[in-house]
């Protein structure tokens, strides 16, 4: 198990940016299930759709812009399906309820107007695993989401939200 400079692995690096997005966007719903590697396909670099924390547009900047030519390439080794982590066994101590694919559950919630998010395997981008890209997605009901892509970087001891790109919108 690789340990970083601020003496985490990345199984400790994971649940702690999990349990920093799910405070960070109020989640009291995720997908049980990691959503593998959706998020990771090359053409996400190049959209024209950053945002702010407001989720304001931000103008001719796309992700990729916010990335080194190393980061890059990393990106783009990522396979086209990684293996989905079942988050509940893996870091049962997130302060979340967890829900499955079960179509009776997404029903429930769908009555009860619950988002559901879903995240991606973390992408780590460097060997201290303190820059990461992360899918993040969410439904709230049949006619309502969004695929973000997230890079965030650990800093001075926190976690922060370097850029958002929109994927896809409904």
């Amino acid at each position: 198990m690789a340990i970083n400079s601020w003496g985490q692995n990345r199984v400790e690096n994971t649940n702690s940016l999990l349990t920093w997005l799910i405070q960070k966007d109020h989640i009291t719903h995720l997908e049980r299930k990691s959503n593998a590697g959706v998020f990771y396909d090359t053409t996400y670099l190049k959209k024209q759709s950053l945002v702010d924390e407001s989720l304001k547009n931000i103008p001719n900047l796309c992700i990729k812009d916010m990335l080194s030519p190393g980061e890059v390439e990393i990106f783009k080794t990522v396979p086209r399906m990684l293996m989905q982590t079942d988050w509940k066994k893996k870091y049962p101590k997130l302060k979340v309820k967890f829900v499955t694919d079960d179509y009776v559950e997404y029903k429930e919630i769908q009555n009860d107007s619950f988002i559901v998010y879903t995240f991606s395997e973390p992408l780590f981008l460097n060997k201290d695993n303190s820059r990461v890209l992360i899918g993040e997605s969410f439904i709230c009901g049949m006619v309502c989401g969004r695929i973000d892509l997230l890079l965030c970087e650990f800093k001075n001891g926190n976690w922060q939200l370097l850029g958002r790109a929109v994927v896809e919108n409904e």
